[in-house]
C-alpha cells in the first residue's frame, strides 16, 4: 500500500504528525544554540530538521498534486522513517533535559538572575543596558512608567527622588515604589574584559525599615520607662528619707515629753531626779531643735552617690559641684550618665569628676579608669538627652574619644548668687 492510496483524512493525519516532528527539531535546534553546546550537537538537530522539512514538503506537494499521481511512496517505509525521526526526537529531548540538570548554561544563569528578588542592572558609560533582570525591569517601569533607555539619566532622576531618612548614612539611594516597597539602590563601577561598566543593585529593604521603625518606637518607650524608673528610684530614696525623718521627729517628740515629765517630777520631788542628767538631756534635745543645718540625705547629689555605691562605682570628686537649683538636675543627670557608661561600656570601677570654676561658668570634666574607646563615640540615648539639657540651660558639651575618653560640660554660673 502506498501513501497516495490513503484517504484525504489519513494523509492529513500523517502531515500533522510530520509537522509536529518538524517543530520538535526546530525547538531542539534553537535550544542547542541557547545552551551553547558543541558544533555537532547543534548540527544534528539542524540536519534532522532539514530531513523532516524535505519529507513534509514532498508530502505537501503530493497533497497538492504538484507531483504525478502515478508516483508511489511505500506507506510502511514512510511510517518507519517518521517513527524513527520521532523516536530520535524523544532521545534528543531526554539528552537535553539530562544535560540541563547536570550543567549550568548561559540561559540557566539568566533565568536564575531573573528570579532573584534583588534587581541587577549593568550598563556602559553611555547609559546603554548590557544586562538587566526582571526585578530591575519591574522596578524601573514602576518608577518611570516605561522601559528605561538611558540608565545614566534615570539614575540622576533617582538621586533627586532619594529619601535619605529611610536608610543609614552609608547606604545608597533609597526609593519607595507605588506599592509602598522601599528599595536601596547601590552603584558600583566594575571592569569586565577591560571594559569599564557600572552595576546597579536594588535591594528590597521594606522589612528592614519596618523593623528599624519598630525598634525606634520601642527605644522611645524604653527611654520613657527608664526615665520613669529613675524617677521612681529617686522617689523611693526620698520616701525612705522622709520615713527616717518622721522616725527622728517621733523620737524627738518622745524625748521632749520625757524631759517635761522629768522636770515635773523634779519640781514635785526634787530628790528623786538626777538634776545634772536632766540638764544634759534638756540641752541635747534643745540642740536638735535649734540646729537648722541640713541632714546628709538633704545634700545635693546624695541620691546619685548612693546609686554609684550600689553599682560598685567609686566616685572621685575633684572640686565642688554646682549648687544652683537650676543646675543640680543637669549635673545629676550627667553624673548618672557617666556612671552608666563607665559600668556598661568601659568596664570601669572608678568615675572621676573634676570641676573647675571660671568667672562665668563651671567646667566639669568626666573621666574613668575603664578601657578606652577603639573608635569615635557616637551619641545616642543618654548622651543625646544630656546634650539637650545642657544646651537648653545655655551650656555646651564636648566628647573626646582619642587618646582617652573625656566628657566635658560647660555650664553658666549664677552671677547673682542664687544658691540651693
Amino acid at each position: 500500500m502506498s501513501y497516495t492510496e490513503l484517504t484525504v483524512i489519513q494523509r492529513g493525519i500523517i502531515l500533522i504528525f510530520t509537522e509536529l516532528i518538524l517543530f520538535l527539531y526546530f525547538y531542539f535546534f534553537l535550544k542547542m544554540l541557547t545552551l551553547v553546546r558543541k558544533v555537532t550537537d547543534v548540527l544534528i538537530p539542524g540536519l534532522m530538521f532539514g530531513i523532516t522539512f524535505l519529507i513534509f514538503q514532498f508530502l505537501v506537494m503530493i497533497q497538492e498534486k504538484d507531483i504525478s499521481p502515478d508516483f508511489e511512496i511505500p506507506l510502511f517505509s514512510l511510517i518507519a522513517v517518521l517513527a524513527a525521526l520521532m523516536l530520535y526526537s524523544f532521545y534528543m529531548g531526554v539528552r537535553i533535559r539530562r544535560w540541563q540538570k547536570n550543567h549550568i548554561s548561559a540561559m540557566s544563569v539568566k533565568e536564575a538572575i531573573d528570579r532573584l528578588p534583588t534587581g541587577i542592572l549593568i550598563y556602559t558609560k553611555k547609559g546603554s543596558t548590557l544586562m538587566v533582570n526582571e526585578t530591575a525591569i519591574g522596578l524601573f517601569r514602576d518608577l518611570f512608567g516605561t522601559v528605561v533607555v538611558d540608565v545614566t539619566q534615570a539614575y540622576e532622576r533617582l538621586e533627586g527622588a532619594s529619601d535619605a531618612s529611610l536608610s543609614g548614612k552609608d547606604s545608597g539611594l533609597t526609593i519607595r515604589d507605588s506599592r509602598g516597597r522601599i528599595f536601596e539602590i547601590r552603584k558600583k563601577n566594575i571592569e569586565i574584559e577591560g571594559t569599564e561598566l557600572t552595576e546597579l543593585t536594588a535591594v528590597d529593604i521594606s522589612r528592614e525599615c519596618e523593623l528599624t521603625e519598630e525598634l525606634k518606637k520601642r527605644q522611645d518607650r524604653a527611654r520613657v520607662l527608664n526615665a520613669r524608673l529613675k524617677n521612681l528610684m529617686v522617689t523611693i530614696e526620698y520616701v525612705t528619707m522622709n520615713r527616717e525623718l518622721l522616725k527622728l521627729k517621733t523620737e524627738l517628740h518622745n524625748n521632749i515629753g520625757q524631759c517635761i515629765l522629768t522636770a515635773k517630777r523634779c519640781v514635785v520631788t526634787p530628790g528623786s531626779v538626777d538634776k545634772e542628767h536632766m540638764i544634759r538631756f534638756w540641752k541635747q534635745n534643745i540642740r536638735h531643735l535649734i540646729d537648722d543645718s541640713p541632714e546628709e540625705w538633704e545634700q545635693p547629689y546624695y541620691v546619685i552617690s548612693k546609686e554609684a555605691d550600689r553599682l560598685g562605682i567609686k566616685l572621685d570628686l575633684i572640686g565642688e559641684l554646682p549648687t544652683e537649683q537650676k543646675l543640680i538636675p543637669i549635673v545629676d543627670a550627667a553624673v548618672s550618665v557617666h556612671i552608666g557608661n563607665t559600668l556598661k561600656h568601659a568596664d570601669g570601677t572608678e568615675a572621676t569628676i573634676a570641676v573647675r570654676t571660671t568667672g562665668e561658668s563651671y567646667v566639669i570634666s568626666f573621666t574613668n579608669n575603664g578601657k578606652q574607646p577603639e573608635e569615635e563615640i557616637r551619641e545616642g540615648g543618654g548622651l543625646t538627652n544630656l546634650r539637650n539639657e545642657v544646651e537648653n540651660a545655655g551650656g555646651s558639651m564636648e566628647i573626646c574619644s582619642v587618646p582617652a575618653y573625656e566628657l566635658k560640660i560647660i555650664l553658666p554660673r549664677d552671677q547673682e548668687g542664687d544658691r540651693g
